[in-house]
């Protein structure tokens, strides 16, 4: 498909239209400024930092853009623009007030500095963070992934948006045999304008640091295997990676589903759920798609499907054959509990585990059924919505990095570590312990990236200042390593972090006391993942 970065071999002869102020005349402004590709960029300073909000990266993706891949951004209008509000976020079901209003003119980005008046005269190491929320929900403006610890400790931050649900993966008939996962195509084109413009505010384009959770590991990951000879100094994969999924429904299935839903809704549309094409989608308003049923569940039928082109079907194969960055240094890890949390989010139709693992939602259908009820005892569980919970975090996310551990680990500079920090406010339900996404806030330092959670104690703060500073000395120098040893294919060195009662310490352990269930039940399946099953055939997905 020809992928932006297709050359970089030559990357070190090609000199980027960036300018930035050069040390020696930087200035105490009120408004921190930077000029790149597009013009002059205005920020400001907060919390000791240079902040830079909303930037574009990409023209609209609404009305007759939608659905295609996302045009570059030339010019800023008159030449400047004022960066000092987070962008909208892209269209999707998520309401609330934790991330921005939504739009499909959301392709932006965020940048934190060290404050321009305190600028060094050396270029600084970048980390780059994607978000998560399973391919359709979730925004860079969520206060638990900010950038200002990392400029008060030299490290310049950026995350940016990217389109979700159908609006990024319409697996339309008509784009069969294209490029359509049209998010993965987003972060393309977001870590093109980053390494083309990030000189401007004092970062190393040579010392780029990509990094995700849950689906941003997913797309951290899919980054990495379409870019065998990258960039980048170093990933790191929190929870997800290529084979963590999600699911998808067949071609055609979602989108005609979706457009029969509008029509019965009352949406005036020139086609029907039989002769749709997606030119006359593209009339509809952003919000027409977002029916009753679309919000309660056909949302989580659009995902990146296998193409190919930025999916792929065998990635030993893909790495065997060198189609893979294996020198690049990678850290991957998991929460002890990852599932815990979806006991919770599908326990309308958790509650018979045999059920269960023929849904939908479960994502179940490439292991044999006899082998997933053998392998779970609901004695061992305080319900069978705990244990379902525990196969969902088996499948997506502790066994999909278990599984491609074994590969790398084998020839790339990789680690892998466990989170166990245990706090009850560290998620939106609860007392779920140390499950899916109550690490991120403290990889990210803590402070402002608390602002969200209740009766954040000195405890939970000490924690995120130790966490974040080995997170922040293995950004600035990955091959150094994170501070334990490499890991090894099935049994080797695994870091637990966060423990109770030793939060200040890296407890080493191994990969075999945690993954029996993994290697005996998942990784020899994994090859026949996915099974792309029809939701409408399925038990009832709520």
């Amino acid at each position: 498909m020809g992928f932006f970065f297709h050359s970089l071999g030559l990357v070190t002869t090609i000199t980027a239209l960036v300018v930035a102020m050069p040390c020696e005349e930087a200035e105490d402004f009120h408004s921190p400024r930077v000029r790149v590709e597009q013009g002059l960029v205005e920020g400001f300073v907060q919390s000791n930092t240079s902040v830079f909000l909303g930037i574009p990266f990409a023209e609209t993706t609404a009305d007759e853009h939608r659905w295609k891949a996302p045009k570059p951004i030339r010019k800023f209008p008159n030449g400047r623009l004022e960066a000092t509000a987070y962008g909208p976020s892209c269209a999707q079901v998520m309401s609330g007030t934790s991330i921005t209003s939504q739009s499909e003119d959301c392709l932006n980005l965020n940048v934190w500095t060290p404050r321009q008046d305190k600028h060094q005269c050396a270029k600084l190491p970048v980390f780059v963070f994607i978000y998560g929320g399973a391919m359709v929900t979730g925004g860079s403006s969520n206060a638990q992934w900010q950038g200002f610890n990392f400029a008060r400790n030299d490290v310049i931050y950026v995350n940016f948006n990217y389109r979700e649900s159908i609006y990024a993966s319409p697996n339309a008939p008509e784009l069969q045999g294209k490029a359509q996962n049209f998010g993965i195509l987003d972060v393309e084109l977001a870590m093109k304008w980053i390494y083309d413009n990030i000189e401007a505010f004092g970062g190393d384009r040579s010392r780029i640091v990509l990094g995700g959770h849950s689906s941003g590991g997913v797309h951290v990951d899919d980054y990495l295997w379409t870019h065998p000879e990258t960039f980048l100094a170093g990933a790191i994969e929190l929870s997800a990676n290529a084979l963590s999924g999600p699911a998808y429904a067949p071609a055609g299935v979602a989108l005609s589903e979706v457009v029969q839903q509008m029509l019965d809704a009352n949406v005036t549309l020139d086609c029907t759920a039989e002769d749709y094409t997606l030119d006359c989608l593209r009339a509809a308003d952003t919000y027409a798609f977002q029916t009753k049923s679309f919000n309660s569940s056909l949302n989580t039928w659009f995902a990146p499907a296998m193409d190919e082109i930025t999916r792929f079907s065998n990635y030993a194969d893909r790495f065997i054959k060198g189609h893979y960055p294996k020198s690049l240094p990678l850290i991957v890890g998991n929460s002890d509990q990852e599932g815990e949390i979806f006991g919770y989010v599908y326990n309308s139709e958790n509650t018979n585990f045999s059920s269960w693992i023929r849904t939908f939602d479960a994502d179940l259908a490439f292991v044999p059924t006899d082998d997933l009820l053998a392998a779970y005892d609901e004695a061992n569980y305080a319900s069978v919505s705990s244990m379902s919970g525990a196969s969902y975090g088996d499948a997506r996310f502790l066994c999909a990095t278990d599984s491609l551990l074994d590969l790398r680990a084998a020839e790339q500079p990789t680690w892998i570590y466990r989170w166990f920090g245990n706090y009850s406010n560290a998620l939106a339900i609860p007392n779920l312990g140390p499950s899916h996404g109550s690490e991120v806030p403290f990889f990210h330092g803590g402070n402002e990236c608390f602002s969200l959670l209740d009766g954040v104690t000195e405890d939970e703060q000490q924690l995120a200042d130790f966490m974040h500073r080995w997170f922040v000395a293995w950004v600035k120098n990955p091959r150094a390593g994170p501070g334990w040893e490499p890991a090894r294919p099935v049994n080797g060195p695994l870091a637990c972090l966060g423990v109770p009662g030793h939060e200040d310490e890296i407890i080493t352990s191994a990969t075999g006391v945690y993954n029996s269930r993994c290697q005996r039940v998942y990784k020899p399946n994994y090859l026949k993942y996915p099974v792309v099953q029809n939701p409408l055939l399925l038990p009832q997905n709520t």
